[in-house]
């Protein structure tokens, strides 16, 4: 009986030493455990900024589940916040915004998913973010840009819902990068020089040589972007993303100006071919107005206003010389301004842009 029980003792004190190596050891484990940023220093943003980045990795943990399948397929998600997430999933992923861009393509999709109760099911979300990966590399291998390529950012917007289904639109810009900057100096009337003239149509050339490959649509174009499209400095360790991504499409008879009697962006109907040659003073009246309606009109239209943030800022604009007829000829400026927040964030939390055709 006492050698059984002095064993009994030794037998206790062994496992409660046991136990307590083990504590010590898991705790330790759980001390030193190194955190899931990969770089020396943590990254430590404000709170919005870290709100947006938490938000998108969450949204991507729950993909993952339902691929896994560990999500519950009665699991029901808010449509706005869905549309949200997917665009900046997707933009975190696969788009380079940062980039100069110019021959820029702009395709547009459409998606329909089904509504539960105004809600989605997480499982049809998983299933309609890989249809659009999937459409969004087709249009994007097939935009016809063939050198320099890059995609620059996907836009998505709920377009209606009812008959228990959601239409969701997507606009798709991508284009060739070029790194070179013009280099122009704004003056007191424009940045255009006094012996510039330049045909407005769909690459009209300038006014001595028809032939060159730009018109003044383009030529507004790029001198916009140059000069006021938002293009923070590159960073080997930080990357800039971009959320709350926004689509403005105008078609050229928005917005008049009273004082002069005419539209702030041209348009112009059944006018002369004269009319289409655009001189210094022309070039710079637009380029003005055109700016207008970028900073000023449309970030106040009462159609648009609501879907600013604090933080905004204008990305890009796409301007179009076009020419369409219905019951008279119609000569327009086709716009899409594209507005967006920007965050840098540490590379490691999303990784490198991904390129869509490898994947």
């Amino acid at each position: 009986m006492k050698r059984n029980f002095l064993n009994q003792i030794v037998l206790c004190v062994s496992l409660i030493f046991t136990s307590l190596v083990v504590f010590i050891s898991c705790k330790k484990d759980k001390l030193t455990e190194p955190p899931q940023n990969t770089n020396q220093e943590v990254a430590t943003y404000d709170s919005k900024t870290n709100q947006v980045v938490q938000r998108i990795k969450r949204f991507d943990n729950q993909l993952k589940e339902v691929k896994q399948g560990v999500c519950r397929s009665n699991h029901l998600v808010d449509v706005d916040s869905t549309i949200w997430n997917m665009e900046s999933l997707f933009n975190v992923t696969y788009s380079s915004p940062d980039e100069n861009y110019v021959d820029k393509k702009i395709q547009e999709l459409s998606f329909t998913i089904n509504l539960i109760d105004n809600k989605l099911s997480i499982i049809d979300v998983g299933n309609l973010y890989d249809e659009i990966v999937m459409s969004v590399r087709e249009a994007y291998r097939n935009d016809g840009i063939t050198t320099d390529k890059s995609l620059m950012s996907l836009f998505l917007k709920k377009e209606e819902m009812r008959s228990g289904e959601l239409k969701v639109r997507a606009v798709v810009v991508s284009g060739r990068t070029n790194e070179q900057q013009h280099d122009y100096e704004p003056i007191l009337y424009g940045p255009f020089d006094a012996d510039e003239c330049w045909y407005y149509g769909e690459l009209g050339g300038s006014c001595d040589d028809p032939y060159i490959l730009t018109d003044a649509a383009e030529l507004l174009e790029d001198t916009i972007n140059y000069i006021h499209g938002y293009k923070p400095e590159k960073n080997s360790t930080c990357r800039n993303i971009y959320v709350n991504l926004m689509s403005v499409n105008l078609s050229g008879n928005e917005y008049w100006d009273k004082n002069n009697n005419e539209y702030y962006i041209f348009y112009k109907e059944d006018c002369e071919p004269e009319e289409l040659y655009l001189d210094v003073n022309e070039l710079n009246k637009y380029y003005y107005n055109e700016l207008k309606v970028i900073k000023d009109f449309v970030p106040k239209d009462p159609k648009y206003m609501s879907m600013f943030g604090d933080d905004y800022v204008f990305m890009e604009i796409n301007i179009d010389g076009i020419c369409a007829y219905q019951e008279k000829t119609i000569n327009q400026h086709q716009n899409y301004i594209f507005y967006g927040s920007p965050y840098t964030v540490n590379k490691n939390e999303f990784g490198s842009t991904m390129n869509l055709l490898n994947n």
